[in-house]
Parts: structure tokens; sequence; C-alpha cells
């Protein structure tokens, strides 16, 4: 065996920093044309953005977690006595509905309830002022509706079921 023909094995091995480095390069190069192309057709990255669940799968999920925040109100109900509205939202690429409420005093506790009888879910969560929030969502190949607490009176108020 000629020992001048061996080759030098380089142990950095693949997860090396360097090797690291001109991956994390190659990666943000391609993700910037990828963008550049998106822009250039006219085409957000927000629009090409694939849904993550549909329908019973998207049930206990947040929307802006699954790609289905895409949603459109489709009622809102007041609490008795006054207060902010909640909105009952329902994404149609994804089959899910959930409560959402804009920035409001955390006070306020609203829920979305999915379902009937023993099967029926329900998903609560609070108002916070610093931003909007919402509740997991509830597929909607079942009857779904939003609800609110009254501050005044404790009562829920809710919108009819869809």
């Amino acid at each position: 065996m000629n020992y001048s023909e061996i080759r030098t094995i380089d142990r950095r091995g693949p997860l090396s920093s360097e090797n690291s480095r001109r991956f994390r390069v190659i990666l943000a190069g391609t993700a910037a044309f990828a963008a550049t192309i998106l822009l250039t057709a006219g085409v957000s990255p927000a629009t090409v953005k694939s849904s993550v669940c549909r329908v019973a799968s998207c049930s206990g999920k947040y929307p802006t977690q699954q790609g289905c925040d895409d949603g459109r109100t489709i009622d809102r109900k007041e609490p008795g006595g006054g207060g902010p509205d909640v909105l009952l939202r329902v994404s149609a690429r994804c089959g899910a509905a959930w409560a959402y409420m804009g920035k409001a005093n955390s006070s306020w506790d609203y829920r979305i309830q999915g379902g009937k009888g023993t099967a029926m879910k329900t998903y609560s969560t609070w108002a916070d002022l610093g931003r909007p929030t919402y509740t997991p969502m509830i597929p909607t190949n079942k009857p779904y509706r939003a609800c609110i607490k009254g501050v005044t009176d404790g009562d829920w108020y809710c919108t009819p079921w869809h």
C-alpha cells in the first residue's frame, strides 16, 4: 500500500461550526431568493401559507399557529350591561371556528363552545389590554357559538348556534 495516496479525512464532520455556518448562509440566500420571487409575482408569503389542520384535527389548537387565521367574523355578542363584543370567527380553509376579542380589560372572560350534550367542548380565555386574544378552535362540522361573561351579573351571553 502506498501511503502517499491516502487522503486525509476531514474530521470536522457535517455538524462542524464551519459547515453549519455555510448551511445557514445557503439557507438565508435561498429564503431571500424565494421571497423575491413571490413578491415579484405579486403573491405575498402569507397567501401561500397552507393550513396545518382541518376540521376535527383543529380542535384545541390556535388559529395563528395552524395557518387558519384567514377567518372572517360571522357573528358577535355584547354582554348584558355593556362591554366589548366577543366575535365568532370562522376559517373556511380549516373548517374551524374560534372566539376573538380585541384589546380589552382582563376582567372579560369569554369562550367558544362546540358540539352538543356530552360531546360538547368549551375553550375559555380572558381579554388582555395589551393585545387581541382568541380561544383555541373547534370544528365547524357540529353546532358552535361564542359567549362572553357579563362583568356586572356573571351571566353568559352567547351568539346563536351556528
